[in-house]
């Protein structure tokens, strides 16, 4: 009985000093759940406010991490969709699109003959070399030129030599210049020289008919038929 008493005068102080307590700070007015609480490390120094301020934190990113995880939903449904309707493609319709492709693709190689068509040896001026040779040579088309004299048999066995070759080469250009029309002060020792233009530049020079075997191979082949 004497500690049931003691127990109860031992409440009624506490209750006195939490009052007292209260009075000379009103922030401090909490419940003892909420003192308990502080005690340990539930809550910080404002109390429940504080602990409803994490519970609504906690909440929306718990909300952001479902919208986040229905936005990557959505977005793999879609690839998968993509996918699906890719593997449906009919298998026949695909061969079509192949053959109309390759059709194309055929059509454009003939229209580039077509335009690039040649076939002889043609024989042009000073004037003229600009446009023929310098400006021709653009894109795929490559233009040959033979810088001659009249009179030397082996300006002779190259010409015949280039038209045999633009005969079986119609995309390529194969042209003739006199020699001193083309380069000024050209000499005449280097005939038959042939160049090779592309991309509007020369990048090809063969200068007498030894880099070809020599005359007598050319002759033996390209000579008077």
């Amino acid at each position: 009985e004497y500690d049931t008493i003691s127990r109860k005068r031992e409440r009624r102080l506490r209750h006195r000093m939490s009052l007292h307590t209260r009075a000379q700070n009103p922030e401090y007015d909490t419940t003892e759940w909420a003192e308990v609480q502080k005690k340990y490390g539930n809550w910080g120094e404002t109390g429940p406010d504080f602990l409803a301020a994490k519970i609504a934190e906690e909440e929306e990113e718990r909300e952001e991490q479902a919208q986040r995880k229905e936005e990557e939903d959505d977005i793999e449904w879609e690839r998968k969709a993509v996918e699906d309707d890719l593997d449906d493609v009919d298998e026949e319709e695909e061969k079509l699109m192949m053959q109309y492709r390759e059709m194309r693709l055929e059509e454009l190689k003939a229209e580039s003959k077509a335009t690039h068509k040649f076939g002889y040896l043609k024989s042009i001026t000073a004037d003229s070399f600009r446009t023929e040779v310098t400006d021709a040579a653009d894109g795929d088309l490559c233009v040959v030129v033979h810088l001659f004299k009249d009179g030397r048999e082996d300006c002779a066995v190259v010409d015949r030599l280039l038209e045999r070759m633009a005969a079986l080469n119609p995309q390529t250009k194969f042209t003739r210049i006199l020699f001193s029309n083309a380069i000024p002060d050209y000499p005449e020792s280097n005939l038959p020289t042939i160049l090779v233009y592309k991309e509007h530049d020369p990048v090809l020079t063969i200068v007498t008919t030894a880099p070809l075997g020599g005359l007598e191979l050319l002759a033996g082949r390209f000579g008077e038929q």
